[in-house]
């Protein structure tokens, strides 16, 4: 019998699988004939010439390439990288994705719901996490399987069961915090342990009810014991309270061509820089469960601690010397600062103006704050700037991302986080946090 336009299509573009020109056929479950042959001519016509492209494949099983989606959805049945289910990363050339197009992924997604703050959903895509032009069985593919905010829950004194869960003032979808701006496309959402936006954030009450107490926050989130150190300046301070919690978690579908997933974020903490190497500062994580990961925080540096005032990236503050009369116990903190609009030479790129976290909104206005006894001043805050965190992932897996910020010990002096940028790669050739480049 002739063969159909489409098992040409889907033979021709398959004919180098085994390497070698001549060598036969590569397939599962396949028939072989001669190149430049046809199976069974009509007798009334002589049989016409295949095209001498190299040897003849075809796949005669429901998902030749066992990646769950067979033919003809599936436009390359022998590769499980490419398929409805796969990212079309730009540059190769390839239809990854068999929407029939070359290089044309969804790269944003831009969401500005209609009603303040928006739904978890809504926030995945203002970060660009965006259903792809892949047609599956069920529809167009999708990296999102769910959305949802979370909370934490322990023990406190007298055994209470202590719960705090994502407050919709702590939460906002964003086109720009101050002078930072997204990473890609026109949002990106932010989290705090505060009232999100506050003019004086330093100074913001606890969200949580007076008395709140989780007894062991590295039990309750939970923390692997490296990651609990990012909570303590990197020593053990046993049980450490946690509180005014802000997460936004996503099941995310992997494409099946994809070994890494990469983000974006900014930090901003009014901890800074009373609380430098201090134990029991707030912090930021993203904690993530597959089959690479247990549980573990992708956002953090080489020494393995988390994202807080203590981190070495913490450097959009006031340069030394910085104002006049500051206490000297923390002066050594402004030494790695580079200014609150940062520094595009080294890759520092963000800002504190216009974000509270540069004191503005509280008096006397000038970038500083005093203790609480009134004793001592320091620098009102500081941020990050934005940086980029990558980690391996498996193709195809389901995987649950947890990103969160959380108040640490109490509900004072308040931290946020922008998030922006949520996308894979094809490669898993570096890891970990580093700036953008």
């Amino acid at each position: 019998m002739l063969r159909t336009p489409l098992e040409l299509r889907n033979l021709s573009f398959l004919l180098a699988f085994n390497g070698l020109l001549g060598l036969g056929v590569a397939s599962c479950g396949a028939t072989q004939r001669e190149p430049g042959t046809l199976d069974e001519p009509d007798a009334a016509k002589p049989p016409a010439p295949l095209p001498e492209t190299g040897p003849i494949v075809q796949c005669t099983t429901a998902d030749c390439d066992k990646d769950g989606v067979p033919a003809p959805l599936d436009c390359n049945d022998l590769d499980p990288a490419i398929g409805p289910e796969a990212y079309d990363f730009v540059g190769d050339g390839v239809d990854n994705d068999c929407d029939g197009k070359a290089d044309n992924p969804v790269a944003t997604c831009e969401t500005v719901p209609a009603a303040a703050p928006g739904s978890p959903t809504d926030f995945a895509r203002a970060a660009d996490l965006c259903p792809q032009p892949g047609k599956t069985a069920a529809g167009a593919y999708d990296p999102l399987v769910r959305a949802e905010w979370g909370l934490v829950k322990g023990l406190g004194p007298g055994q209470r069961l202590w719960t705090s869960e994502t407050k919709m003032q702590q939460v906002n979808i964003v086109t720009s915090f101050g002078d930072n701006k997204p990473r890609l496309g026109k949002t990106m959402f932010g989290l705090s342990t505060g009232p999100w936006g506050a003019a004086d954030p330093r100074n913001s009450p606890p969200l949580d009810e007076a008395g709140f107490r989780i007894s062991d926050g590295c039990a309750a989130i939970p923390l692997n014991a490296k990651d609990c150190l990012s909570l303590s300046f990197g020593s053990p301070a046993g049980g450490i309270g946690v509180q005014d919690w802000a997460e936004l978690k996503l099941t995310v579908k992997v494409p099946r061509n994809a070994n890494a997933m990469v983000f974006d974020y900014a930090f901003f903490s009014t901890e800074f820089n009373q609380f430098w190497h201090a134990s029991l500062n707030d912090a930021f994580f993203v904690l993530v469960n597959g089959t690479k990961h247990a549980g573990d925080n992708v956002a953090k540096e080489s020494n393995g601690l988390g994202m807080s005032v203590n981190s070495s990236f913490f450097q959009i503050c006031t340069k030394a010397p910085g104002p006049s009369g500051l206490s000297l116990d923390k002066s050594a903190a402004l030494s790695d600062c580079l200014g609150v609009d940062g520094d595009a030479s080294k890759n520092a790129f963000g800002s504190l103006k216009g974000t509270g976290f540069d004191g503005a909104g509280s008096p006397p206005g000038d970038g500083t704050a005093k203790s609480t006894d009134g004793t001592k001043l320091y620098v009102y805050g500081g941020g990050s700037g934005w940086l980029t965190a990558k980690f391996a992932v498996t193709p195809g897996e389901t995987m649950t991302v947890r990103i969160l910020i959380h108040d640490t010990f109490d509900g004072l002096k308040d931290s946020s986080v922008l998030v922006d940028n949520l996308r894979f790669e094809a490669a898993s050739t570096e890891g970990g946090v580093f700036r953008p480049r």
